[in-house]
């Protein structure tokens, strides 16, 4: 039988880019004006060069197996 598995993770190689930043930087990383006050990629991750790596996860299987994917940007 098969399962469906569920989101469990992504880890992307960066937060926001360029453009975005203003919309999804966090407020905590932002200075007193309300600019960056840390670069877009602050952890310098690649995975997968410039994209990201998802992980999923079955919890309806007690044994709690899991799957991965990723993509390139």
């Amino acid at each position: 039988m098969r399962h469906r598995t569920d989101h469990l993770l992504t880890v992307a190689s960066r937060e926001c880019d360029g453009a975005s930043w203003r919309i999804r930087l966090p407020s905590e990383d932002r200075d007193e004006d309300g600019g960056r006050a840390v670069p877009v990629d602050p952890t310098a991750l690649e995975p997968g060069g410039v994209g990201a790596v998802y992980v999923f996860q079955c919890r309806a299987r007690p044994d709690r197996p899991f799957a991965h994917g990723w993509d390139c940007g």
